[in-house]
């Protein structure tokens, strides 16, 4: 039975993930014929043709939107029914607060990747492969908001590597804060 909570787990963050990747690559890249963005269309497109057959949404950002909206407040409830067998009680609320939560901790593993992955890459100096070239993208969106609050900035690699280290800090701090829900989620 742990094994059936832990697949549909991951199955729900990595479908959860793919999506906010995929609405992130909408609002910010106009290229889609870079090899990585197909891989992540082409990922969630497999998803969205079951959902389109049953709503009838002809946007696919959306649709991406409903099916993380979707995910992020069915997934608490779904582990419960699968570890107890029955729903506990807790009001709308709680799951609402839970789902923000999860959202919360999605992000920041996806910002926690991007980050990761870019510096990597930089550092072994892969500077014209098709992922550095939309991780650029991702990153430079970050450095834009690092510039606003921080305009005397010169290595920017450093603050990066800063930002891996409050994210892996508040992942802990909410870790410790949560310890019933953060788990789950």
């Amino acid at each position: 039975m742990v094994k059936i909570i832990c697949l549909c787990k991951h199955l729900m963050e990595f479908i959860i993930l793919f999506f906010l990747l995929r609405l992130w690559i909408y609002y910010s890249i106009n290229n889609y014929y870079n090899t990585f963005i197909k891989f992540v269309i082409t990922l969630t497109d497999i998803f969205l043709k079951y959902v389109k057959k049953i709503l009838p949404i002809t946007y696919d950002k959306t649709s991406s939107m409903m099916i993380i909206l979707f995910f992020l407040f069915f997934k608490y409830p779904i582990l419960i029914l699968l570890q107890h067998g029955n729903l506990f009680n807790y009001s709308i609320i709680i799951y609402i607060f839970i789902s923000i939560l999860t959202l919360l901790k999605i992000t920041g593993f996806l910002l926690f990747y991007i980050i990761t992955i870019y510096l990597i890459l930089n550092y072994i100096n892969l500077r014209f492969s098709n992922l550095n070239e939309i991780l650029e993208i991702f990153i430079n969106q970050i450095y834009f908001f690092i510039k606003k609050i921080c305009p005397n900035i010169y290595y920017l690699n450093i603050f990066l590597f800063i930002i891996n280290i409050i994210i892996y800090l508040l992942n802990n701090l909410l870790m410790n804060l949560f310890p019933q829900f953060w788990f789950l989620i």
